[in-house]
């Protein structure tokens, strides 16, 4: 398996080379940013790649080679919730599904078809959850409506403290107020 070289700027990393960067774009990682059209990585698909063997990582202020640990705690500074993005990504790639960073509103991923990727749209909303924590109703309420008006189905992946992962589909709330 041939390495490519990347660069870690900030919480990106970058894959400088052209034909590095479309190799893996067209596997399902990144997205072209820039004037220079260069192929950007968020965090978890750095990490995720670094495991793998498949990128070496040169930070850009020191010009050193970052291991997994260092990448991930360099990422994570910033933002805690990065390892628990990263296990669920790590799990969704095993799976064979293609992930992208979601639209934000607790949306953790957009998530293929198996095989659709570059072809159909996303279709499942992927929102990480910790096992045990408390989330508003009103919220899972306002996220699954918003799947649904995209046309796209919305899983829950919850994590327990083992960092396992169990998906559910939220598919209809239907809370009614009433007595016994």
């Amino acid at each position: 398996m041939e390495t490519f070289t990347a660069v870690f700027s900030e919480v990106r990393v970058i894959v400088p080379a052209r034909n590095e960067a479309d190799s893996l774009y067209s596997d399902g990682y990144g997205s072209f940013s820039g004037e220079n059209r260069v192929l950007a990585l968020d965090s978890f698909e750095g990490l995720y790649l670094v495991e793998r063997g498949k990128i070496t990582v040169i930070d850009e202020e020191s010009h050193e080679r970052l291991v997994f640990k260092e990448m991930l705690l360099k990422v994570s500074s910033g933002d805690p919730f990065n390892w628990t993005r990263y296990i669920i990504y790590k799990d969704l790639r095993t799976r064979g599904f293609v992930a992208k960073r979601g639209p934000g509103n607790g949306v953790d991923f957009l998530v293929y078809e198996r095989g659709s990727h570059g072809r159909k749209p996303p279709r499942y909303l992927v929102y990480a959850i910790w096992e045990g924590s408390q989330e508003p109703l009103k919220h899972l309420s306002d996220v699954l409506a918003g799947a649904k008006a995209e046309g796209r189905v919305l899983r829950l992946a919850v994590v327990d403290r083992r960092g396992e992962i169990v998906y559910y589909t939220l598919s209809e709330m239907g809370l009614e107020r009433g007595g016994p």
